[in-house]
């Protein structure tokens, strides 16, 4: 067996038992996707996936985009993710990225999806890649955010605490995202279950800025 393959066992038999003990204090990653993925499908043309972290969210979107970009800091997360996602077989090309979400390297509109899951927690300014991922949306695109709601918060403080360590938290939730979104165009909607939250938005269109600066 070479070294590649026994490293891809080592990382499925950690990924299964990390699994089991977010269950066992009652959280579900399964079935917190596929409500994430319920609730934001279809994620049209090219997404832009902000935290690759180890490929959960991704292994499973690949088998419904048709192009995905995902970009992380960590470049050894993105080596797992990179394994992870092989062996769930993606159906689309997938790029991967090692930047700073802070300061995207693409030019305006650049995407048709921008979508981050579980994320935005362990961001020290989210605030500022939440920007930077509307700056790179294209006209009438669609934005996706999740990530833990406060009961899933709870549950990961528990995790943490029994292992010894603590938990960042996402202060106020989605709220200061949504509200940044009250503006001409714009279409929200806002979802929770299976231990999530998740904004789901639509950027006005091409022709509805145009109407609004004529």
């Amino acid at each position: 067996m070479s070294r590649s393959q026994t490293e891809a066992i080592r990382n499925r038999q950690t990924m299964s038992e990390r699994q089991a003990l977010f269950r066992r204090f009652g959280y579900d990653s399964a079935a917190s996707l596929k409500f994430i993925l319920a609730k934001v499908l279809p994620l049209p043309g090219h997404v832009l996936e902000i935290g690759t972290g180890k490929g959960g969210f991704l292994a499973r979107l690949g088998k419904y985009a048709d192009h995905i970009t995902t970009l992380d800091i960590d470049a050894d997360q993105q080596r797992l993710a990179k394994r992870h996602v092989r062996q769930a077989g993606p159906r689309c090309p997938i790029r991967y990225v090692i930047h700073d979400a802070e300061r995207l390297p693409w030019p305006d509109a650049s995407f048709d999806t921008v979508a981050s899951v579980n994320t935005f927690h362990h961001l020290e300014r989210p605030m500022r890649v939440f920007k930077e991922m509307l700056r790179v949306l294209k006209p009438g695109g669609k934005l996706v955010l999740s990530d833990l709601s406060p009961r899933g918060f709870q549950i990961f403080d528990r995790i943490h605490r029994f292992e010894g360590g603590t938990h960042p938290r996402l202060k106020h939730g989605l709220t200061g995202f949504r509200r940044l979104l009250r503006r001409p165009g714009w279409k929200t909607r806002r979802f929770k279950g299976c231990n999530q939250e998740i904004l789901v938005a639509t950027a006005p269109s091409a022709q509805t800025k145009e109407k609004k600066h004529t």
